[in-house]
């Protein structure tokens, strides 16, 4: 211990100054563990509950978003495809896919022109990437979907690991009505 810290000790003249700067170290140490009990922890739990918070905010815009599209899956509900089902059910694949662990490239489809009140056959390219447990995964959803969705071509390539699934699909919709 230095010299002038054994002097400041013993003098009886410094008793109050030694109180004084005993209290204070009490209290900034009380201020340390109150800190590190209290406040360390709320910043975790706030990084916790801000992640719950966005979660929940995600589910109810899907929600909200479902249920303005209700509308839109009338066709769907009937059994039946028409052309306005088409992008619902394109966006129904996709999640499939992503929920699958697949990345999605762009969805390409065209409806042929047909008679008023006939089914007309819808071909589309289906573009996915992933691990090869994804794709099977996909593939085993897509066959077992009660959408009435064909797979007519399947391609497989694999690049780095990953697994490029390029798939040909078809369905059948109403044609337009007058």
């Amino acid at each position: 211990m230095p010299s002038w810290l054994r002097r400041f000790a013993r003098d009886r003249e410094n008793r109050e100054l030694r109180i004084a700067s005993a209290v204070a170290v009490a209290f900034i140490c009380l201020l340390a563990v109150l800190f590190f009990l209290m406040v360390s922890p709320a910043s975790s739990r706030k990084a916790r509950l801000t992640a719950e918070h966005d979660a929940l905010r995600k589910k109810y815009a899907e929600a909200v978003l479902f249920q303005q599209q209700k509308k839109g899956f009338q066709g769907v509900k009937a059994g039946i495809l028409t052309q306005n089902d088409m992008p619902l059910l394109i966006k129904d694949l996709v999640q499939k896919a992503r929920n699958s662990g697949l990345a999605v490239g762009g969805v390409k489809y065209e409806i042929p022109a047909a008679g008023t009140g006939s089914l007309v056959r819808v071909s589309f390219s289906f573009p996915a990437e992933g691990s090869y447990a994804g794709v099977k995964r996909f593939l085993y959803t897509l066959e077992t979907s009660s959408r009435h969705v064909g797979i007519q071509d399947v391609g497989l390539d694999s690049d780095k690991g990953r697994v490029k699934l390029s798939l040909k699909l078809i369905t059948y919709i109403k044609g337009q009505e007058d």
